[in-house]
């Protein structure tokens, strides 16, 4: 089973299938900057987007499941927030303009190594100065399951490391 069907499957049968709560990083994101655009590739059903969103981001999430951008629109509908959303694979996105934020949230470990090396070569690009990326990804020390690509420890770091790593 690819994993847009898996994901498609489980976000029809139960909507919020990861929940509401935001991740703690992205509860901590707020220290950092109060405002402005986000991008988030993977939103899934939106949890961390709405989050932002109620915090008065203006936020927008891709995703390759339709069933998961319905959820996410249907429940910011429901709290009432105004998110942007598109039905797409982010390793296909094109970048049209730059953000604040960008996030990519449990989401990379589905890629290869190669498409791993391009997204965040695309997540770093068009962020705008003074800008944070924010990604979560499985390790092999982490990991139960067995994704694509696993990370290795300071993995991540080594692709930041022209930039100033706050967490």
């Amino acid at each position: 089973m690819h994993h847009n069907e898996f994901f498609n499957e489980n976000y029809k049968k139960e909507r919020n299938y990861f929940g509401f709560k935001p991740n703690k990083e992205i509860i901590k994101l707020i220290k950092y900057k109060k405002s402005g655009t986000v991008l988030d590739l993977g939103v899934g059903e939106g949890k961390n987007a709405l989050f932002l969103a109620k915090n008065g981001f203006d936020v927008t999430g891709i995703d390759i499941s339709q069933e998961g951008i319905n959820n996410f629109l249907k429940s910011a509908k429901d709290i009432n927030v105004k998110v942007k959303a598109l039905v797409g694979d982010i390793n296909k996105i094109k970048f049209d303009k730059t953000y604040d934020v960008i996030i990519s949230n449990s989401t990379l470990h589905f890629l290869k190594k190669e498409e791993i090396k391009r997204i965040i070569k695309n997540m770093k690009e068009y962020t705008k100065q003074g800008g944070i990326n924010l990604i979560t990804v499985f390790t092999i020390k982490n990991s139960s399951e067995n994704f694509p690509y696993l990370f290795k420890k300071n993995e991540l770091k080594e692709f930041y490391k022209d930039w100033e790593i706050l967490e």
